[in-house]
């Protein structure tokens, strides 16, 4: 039956092998995405207060944050549309006289300033992917369901020590190439284990081949 159980199959029949956590290599090959964005890991720049990943699982290889500028600009975009949704209301200037108007400002900067800090980091090992806190073995997974949040479609990861990324931003990690070849690697290797429950949506999604793994479930987001 072999160490993956009844559904085991080589997965260097649609994958590479395990890369190396210290070296990255060898590298993966090209993933299918459905997301064809460009925004690789940034060579001109060290990350904004990184976020730790795991500690015995290798180094960070790539990784991709928004700049203060994007922050910046999209901020300044959001007040813009709020000066001029707010001036069309009220017929007027007027409104720059009603301190609530001054509160929704003072929030969505405060917001700004913390996500500037703190949020959007996306990180990938050779063997682990991280969003913000939280990260998964990606040749461990155990789980993996798609859903739609808000305007994102997004992963549900679930590894075999219950560690949980609920809501991957699926564009986000495709628009990083080799981020999303890393990742890609794993899931293929964890579906072909036989330990993993991908569901038929996410499956169809990932475009992972339906010979790999056990039989497709039901697409319970969870």
């Amino acid at each position: 039956m072999g160490r993956h159980g009844p559904f085991s199959v080589n997965p260097l029949k649609h994958s590479s092998p395990v890369p190396d956590p210290s070296t990255g290599l060898p590298r993966p090959p090209r993933a299918p995405r459905e997301w064809n964005g460009y925004n690789p890991t940034p060579v001109d720049r060290e990350p904004r207060n990184p976020l730790p990943g795991p500690d015995d699982l290798g180094k960070r290889l790539e990784w991709n944050q928004h700049s203060r500028r994007d922050i910046r600009v999209a901020d300044l975009g959001i007040i813009a549309l709020f000066a001029g949704f707010a001036t069309w209301r009220a017929g007027g200037l007027v409104w720059m006289t009603w301190w609530w108007s001054w509160l929704v400002l003072g929030l969505w900067l405060a917001h700004g300033w913390w996500f500037s800090r703190h949020g959007n980091w996306l990180a990938a090992g050779a063997v682990w992917v991280q969003q913000d806190k939280n990260w998964v073995n990606i040749y461990e997974l155990t789980r993996i369901r798609f859903t739609v949040s808000g305007l994102n479609r997004v992963l549900n990861l679930t590894d075999s020590s219950g560690r949980t990324i609920h809501g991957l931003v699926i564009r986000d990690v495709q628009s990083n190439q080799p981020m999303w070849d890393l990742v890609y690697n794993g899931i293929l290797h964890s579906v072909a284990s036989g330990n993993c429950d991908i569901s038929d949506k996410a499956r169809s999604v990932l475009k992972v081949p339906t010979d790999l793994g056990r039989p497709p479930t039901e697409d319970h987001p969870g």
